[in-house]
């Protein structure tokens, strides 16, 4: 598998491929690797029998469909007592074959990243498109537990390729009209089982990349007053996307169907394929909640992470009662003519991240 990744990102590097319009992959390809390279990583995969022994992935798999079951019944498209449950000894079995999880440093935090987004679960703020109960639980990979103390960062672009709280050429038009909110962005602490649940919806596809959500572990922070968090260390910066012929099906209902931005599909986005990488899988399992997409959709994935990992992505703005502002000597400051992270820089370091054994 080593060394399938490393011919892979010898390819993806010659290709020079954007990340975002005017954007390079190539530092995110390296990071990537190198971390794929690393002989103490470890994924959930590598966890599967502690997490089946403790009776974790039983009990999640039945707090999954229970889930799942409510979101049917509340929408109208279930009745109470018809929960139908899969035999859990199956589900432990399959657990792991595709580990879906993502694990430090997956990708790039972007040039979209905003820090100081509230916590909240639903982060829809009037925004329409695929609605997704998303849950995310994140697994303690080197003692094969879950994370209870985090917080999970969750942004992703609108149904038609535009984020909020940001201004740029090729995010949309490039104008001010989404500074001013901060729809499909916000965080989440992980619960007992390690789990952060949110409503948002599945993102849009834009110039060069293929549609994905964003998402940061923190781990420490202090909640504040105002309902954000500060301080505290980061583990993961990653990336989920959606399974590709569900994606054209969702591209093909309303708003996304007004989105007229090139499109790109997975194969053909290089951090999507370097994410498959090493046995991993960020592709979120997805379930209608009625007979169509539009009736809503509850998905599920799990992350992987080492705690004590340090990652150190950088906001290129912060949000404020005044939307979203610069923040001063960002790396994605005149993305994407004129920033620090426009144009190729390998890595100061071979390897940036903290592994333990």
């Amino acid at each position: 598998m080593v060394q399938l990744s490393q011919a892979l990102a010898a390819v993806l590097l010659a290709t020079g491929v954007v990340a975002h319009p005017g954007g390079n992959v190539n530092k995110e390809i390296l990071r990537r690797q190198a971390h794929l390279d690393h002989p103490n990583r470890r994924s959930i995969q590598s966890c599967k029998r502690d997490l089946v022994e403790s009776g974790w992935v039983r009990e999640q798999h039945q707090r999954r469909e229970a889930r799942l079951h409510e979101l049917r019944v509340a929408a109208g498209f279930a009745k109470e007592h018809e929960l139908v449950r899969r035999d859990p000894a199956e589900v432990e079995a399959d657990y792991g074959v595709e580990a879906a999880c993502t694990l430090d440093p997956e990708s790039t935090e972007g040039p979209y990243w905003v820090t100081g987004e509230l916590i909240r679960s639903d982060v829809l703020t009037g925004q329409t498109g695929a609605i997704t109960h998303l849950d995310i639980n994140v697994i303690d990979t080197t003692g094969c537990k879950p994370v209870t103390d985090a917080y999970v960062e969750l942004w992703g672009s609108n149904a038609t390729g535009v984020y909020t709280g940001v201004q740029a050429k090729g995010n949309g038009d490039g104008s001010a009209t989404a500074v001013a909110t901060n729809a499909l962005r916000g965080l989440q602490p992980t619960g007992q089982n390690g789990t952060a649940t949110f409503t948002t919806v599945i993102p849009g596809h834009y110039v060069g990349r293929t549609n994905h959500l964003h998402t940061i572990i923190h781990h420490g922070a202090k909640l504040l007053a105002n309902n954000t968090i500060q301080g505290g260390t980061i583990s993961h910066v990653g990336q989920f996307y959606v399974e590709q012929n569900f994606l054209g099906q969702v591209e093909k209902t309303t708003p996304y169907n007004t989105n007229k931005q090139a499109i790109t599909t997975n194969a053909a986005d290089m951090l999507f394929n370097m994410g498959k990488q090493g046995g991993d899988d960020p592709v979120l399992k997805i379930s209608l909640i009625g007979s169509k997409i539009e009736d809503g959709l509850y998905a599920t994935i799990d992350v992987g992470v080492n705690p004590k990992a340090r990652q150190n992505p950088q906001p290129v703005n912060a949000w404020t009662a005044n939307g979203g502002v610069p923040v001063p000597g960002s790396p994605w400051t005149g993305y994407p003519d004129s920033c620090k992270y426009c144009g190729f820089k390998p890595p100061k370091e071979k390897k940036d991240v903290l592994f333990e054994a």
